[in-house]
């Protein structure tokens, strides 16, 4: 198993996965274990999965948990695997850009080195 130094060493790690013409798959976790299953299995970087995580957590998919709850599960899952974690944080769990910087600074506190929004997105101005 391959042991990560830095976060940074994940960053670059996951951005030379990212190849033009080789797609990456991105298997998804919802807690450690299956992060744990996801990675045994050979997986090069795992995804969160917000819905996953949402539901695990008794919520339903779509902005229905905190920022902190989404936080807690992503440090969960980076913690318990060596390979790259690329988190799925919904609308970034803010109505404002700084919110959303503000998430994206927890989940890099995280221990995750990616993020994807989703989940009724706002205009093209605003999501850039």
């Amino acid at each position: 198993m391959l042991r990560m130094a830095t976060l940074l060493d994940k960053a670059q790690l996951f951005r030379s996965l990212h190849v033009p013409g080789k797609p990456l798959v991105l298997p998804n976790a919802w807690d450690g274990a299956s992060a744990r299953v996801v990675a045994d299995a050979g997986a090069a970087a795992i995804a969160t999965t917000s819905a996953g995580v949402a539901w695990s957590l008794g919520h339903g998919d779509g902005d229905h948990m905190t920022r902190d709850q989404a936080l807690g599960a992503i440090t969960r899952i980076a913690a318990t695997v060596d390979v790259p974690v690329t988190a799925d944080i919904e609308r970034g769990y803010a109505t404002d850009p700084d919110g959303v910087a503000e998430t994206v600074r927890g989940v890099l506190a995280a221990g995750a080195v990616g993020i994807n929004l989703e989940d009724t997105l706002r205009s093209v101005a605003e999501q850039a």
